[in-house]
């Protein structure tokens, strides 16, 4: 009896711990400045930690990356990153990867973009610039503006800030730096429903989106 005490604490600790790090990581895409080689992440962007199969990047399944086209992607899977098939793809690229927390019935949907070209939202969440290469965007969730949401910007140099989208969605975000840029919004929907078999109660939308500042 007492081993399976023991047994059953260690389960809801790694249950806990996996809600922890589902709900505070997200998922980015990146581009290797010297290969060009593209790949997601997970972890925290601005602390340069990236989870590793060992670790948490095993809960992100089932990742599907797309081409501007919408073409589907190739996504293999690395030690601390899953490694897209991109061959210099024009356009944005976007990514998508779930998390389902049994103990919370929490679905977490992670969207991320990579390159800010594009002025039409094709992620359930997506932050969608005024003009190519604008730092002034609407936050679109199924094609509608989402005010009053937190808009969280990580630069290269360390340094972060959080901005509001106004009455209609919009944002204007600064970039005192060049370099990449890692912008990170969330939206939690509190309404059940049902993804690949798993009844959830929340949809929490995670959505990400690199670029290079100038």
């Amino acid at each position: 009896m007492k081993h399976l005490r023991s047994v059953l604490a260690r389960a809801t600790l790694l249950a806990l711990a996996l809600a922890t790090a589902a709900q505070a990581h997200f998922v980015w895409l990146e581009r290797d400045s010297a290969t060009g080689d593209v790949a997601a992440f997970f972890g925290e962007w601005i602390q340069d930690l990236r989870e590793t199969e060992d670790g948490y990047l095993k809960i992100i399944t089932a990742p599907k990356a797309f081409a501007s086209d919408g073409t589907e992607i190739a996504v293999t899977r690395a030690h601390n990153r899953l490694p897209v098939a991109a061959n210099e793809a024009p356009g944005d690229l976007r990514l998508t990867a779930f998390y389902w927390s049994e103990k919370s019935k929490t679905l977490s949907h992670y969207q991320a973009k990579l390159g800010r070209s594009e002025t039409a939202a094709k992620h359930a969440l997506e932050l969608v610039p005024a003009a190519a290469d604008s730092n002034t965007f609407t936050l679109r969730l199924r094609g509608a503006p989402v005010p009053d949401a937190d808009v969280v910007l990580f630069t290269a140099a360390g340094w972060s800030r959080t901005f509001k989208t106004d009455a209609d969605g919009k944002v204007t975000i600064e970039t005192p730096w060049p370099g990449q840029a890692v912008i990170e919004v969330a939206h939690v929907e509190k309404t059940p429903g049902e993804h690949d078999g798993h009844p959830y109660d929340t949809l929490r939308h995670v959505s990400t989106l690199t670029f290079t500042a100038k």
